[in-house]
């Protein structure tokens, strides 16, 4: 068995005493009796409220909860004695872990809010020292912070993973423990009024199905999750074309070259081949590679022109030289002071955002451990004595050292230090965004002066060699010459890398739509139509057992879509016309018993989630024969790996508990006449 509770007790505070109930739950089945009003949903509820999951109730926090936890009990003669607080302890055990919640009802000091993990069978054996936790619930991050968050907690309790699933707005969200344990904790009021009726709502769609098909360990959720892995995958793969189709675009505008053959979306057949670049020169085009090499040629043909007057070299020319090749020693110096300033600021930089990030994460901490403290933990616990919630190490609810002379700063005051930290950094870090952005661009426009400089020093020394007296227009000719081939050679390196980019992003996108069309068409695998087939037959063998009457049970399918049992091709519930009459609701609750327990005898025998448990608060309500009670507890009962909860009346009879009992091995808890009674 993967979960079972162990034990719950009900503790209230009044002027006059200690009142409260305390029970113990066995595996297998346990039956709790009482006469109707004598507080058998008042346990149930509690036991529920005890696990943070009141809105299948229908509510968050201590009002879905009778007063008689919260507000005045009664005593023998019928007197209302003030509540001044009241709390919820419930045992629970995983395979490899004891523990026991506690939380508060109506308290002054703790917030409901707050669950206090007892590492430890507290109520089994409240004498010895036990570690304790507090948990937060209902607020933001309960589900996600894997320290403090309830239902973190409880999921990595449970050795459960829950998914992803499709929102009913678009995206994903997390199928949260609440929706799953919908299905297995059966309310009185409003519980049996569907196959999986309770269910919180979290913008989910077809959460109903979602849920079987996670109890059930359908693959369909492993092929969902690598749909949506897969389409994620192909948004970034178009986010990354479009990148790179916009540096091509710059490219493009920047040097007057058209670039065709480049789609504007990502193309799995992309072949840079078949991509033709031209240059516009003038009012014509002509092809961007025989541009470049017309432009070489005229280079070519200059210097051939400077050979054929070399002569020695003029004194001026030779001045001209010495000055531009010390104007290009200079402006190299200062390239190199600012490039070793940008790199020294990148590095501030880095470790700026480094800082930043673990500022975050103690910040994050400390606010969890300020709202665990708003929402009352006690003094003692570790992470409450304002110890470091990073390392656990004690620093006296400060960021002090134990020895500072310094006065100690609370919780309060850790977050506004570290919130003030977070904005100083925030502030270096843009001046530092703002300063390399700077020294950036002083780099190019310096590399650009220096290849420039570079050029009129080669194109000097190689008139120091020729004559000297090389037309100064051709110089200038050649030079324009030399910058522009050398401007469209970085081109050409830049498109010849974005088409390296394009092929492996083609290559990527190619690959994600062929492991996309090989999901499988139809929503269940193999295994999932095994386990759907013993699903349908254990749902007509249980529909039959419990004496469903309104329909051959031969005839009813569960829908391989929705996972619901269908007639005739709709949903099946109430097959009577008048939905009013007691025999067409009784079959239907009837429905949910099969369905429920072929959901847990179907995971337990083909591996699925479910954590096995079932509580089943009145479930012979509808005038419901003795003979198919009796048929519930008896397969509630014999079912290994599953402990059951069932609360009932028994229409108050000993006559009619002996018959619902007959054959049936139990464990019974009294309710007596009233739940909640004086401690002793």
């Amino acid at each position: 068995m993967g979960f079972q509770i162990k034990n719950l007790k009900i503790q209230i505070n009044t002027a006059k005493g200690e009142y409260g109930f305390e029970c113990e739950f066995k595996s297998g089945l346990n039956i709790v009796r009482g006469n109707n009003s004598s507080g058998k949903s008042t346990l149930i509820n509690s036991l529920i409220y005890s696990l943070g999951m009141e809105e299948i109730i229908g509510g968050k926090g201590p009002k879905v909860l009778p007063y008689a936890l919260k507000e005045y009990v009664e005593d023998d003669s019928k007197n209302k004695i003030k509540i001044s607080s009241s709390y919820v302890y419930l045992e629970i055990a995983s395979q490899k872990e004891i523990v026991t919640l506690k939380r508060s009802i109506n308290s002054q000091e703790k917030n409901s809010k707050l669950i206090e993990v007892i590492h430890g069978a507290y109520l089994t054996n409240p004498m010895k020292a036990y570690e304790v936790t507090p948990k937060f619930l209902h607020d933001k991050g309960s589900a996600q912070n894997k320290d403090a968050g309830l239902f973190s907690f409880l999921e990595h309790f449970l050795r459960l993973d829950l998914p992803m699933v499709p929102g009913a707005n678009g995206g994903e969200v997390k199928l949260y423990l609440q929706t799953v344990l919908s299905a297995l904790l059966i309310e009185q009021k409003r519980g049996w009024t569907d196959y999986i009726a309770n269910t919180p709502y979290y913008a989910i769609r077809d959460v109903r199905t979602k849920i079987v098909e996670f109890l059930l360990g359908f693959d369909v959720f492993e092929n969902d999750r690598k749909k949506a892995r897969i389409l994620s995958e192909l948004a970034n793969v178009q986010s990354r074309w479009s990148e790179e189709r916009l540096k091509v675009k710059l490219i493009e505008e920047v040097h007057s070259i058209n670039i065709l053959g480049i789609k504007s979306t990502a193309d799995d057949v992309f072949d840079s081949n078949l991509v033709r670049l031209s240059k516009k020169v003038g009012e014509s085009e002509v092809d961007f590679y025989d541009h470049i090499s017309e432009m070489v040629r005229k280079v070519e043909d200059i210097e051939q022109l400077e050979h054929k007057y070399k002569k020695d070299a003029s004194e001026d020319l030779v001045n001209e030289y010495r000055e531009s090749k010390q104007e290009l020693d200079q402006m190299l110096s200062m390239l190199e002071t600012v490039n070793a300033d940008c790199r020294l600021a990148k590095s501030r930089l880095s470790e700026y955002v480094s800082t930043k990030m673990q500022i975050e994460n103690d910040l994050e901490k400390n606010k969890v451990a300020k709202k665990l403290k708003m929402f009352g933990a006690e003094q003692n616990l570790n992470i409450a004595k304002d110890s470091c919630p990073t390392c656990h190490q004690n620093i006296d609810d400060s960021l002090f050292l134990a020895d500072t002379l310094f006065q100690p700063m609370s919780i309060d005051d850790n977050v506004k230090y570290l919130e003030s930290q977070k904005k100083m950094v925030a502030r270096y870090i843009s001046g530092l965004e703002k300063t390399i952005d700077k020294l950036e661009s002083q780099s190019r426009e310096l590399s650009a002066s220096v290849a420039e400089k570079r050029n009129i020093c080669v194109s000097l020394k190689k008139d120091l060699r020729a004559s000297g007296h090389s037309l100064e227009t051709d110089l200038r000719v050649k030079i324009q010459l030399e910058n522009k081939i050398e401007k469209l050679v970085q081109a050409e390196r830049s498109i010849e890398k974005s088409f390296s980019e394009f092929s492996e992003i083609s290559k990527r996108f190619k690959n994600l739509k062929a492991e996309l069309a090989s999901l499988p068409e139809r929503k269940q695998s193999a295994s999932d139509l095994v386990k759907h087939s013993l699903f349908q037959d254990s749902f007509r063998k249980y529909a039959k057992l419990f004496g469903y009457k309104s329909a051959a049970t031969s005839d009813i399918e569960i829908n391989r879509d929705t996972l619901f049992p269908y007639l005739s091709g709709l949903e099946l519930r109430e097959v009577n016309t008048d939905i009013k009459s007691d025999s067409s609701a009784s079959d239907f609750v009837r429905l949910i018993w099969s369905y429920l327990l072929s959901i847990f005898s179907t995971s337990s025998g083909l591996g699925g989630n479910h954590v096995g448990i079932l509580v089943f608060d009145e479930p012979g309500q509808h005038s419901m024969g003795v003979t198919s009670v009796n048929a519930l507890l008896k397969t509630l009962s014999s079912q290994q790996g599953l402990q059951g909860i069932v609360a009932a009346s028994f229409d108050e009879s000993d006559e009619v508990f002996e018959e619902s009992v007959e054959g049936v091995n139990y464990h019974l808890i009294s309710c007596g006449n009233r739940l909640l009674r004086p401690e002793s």
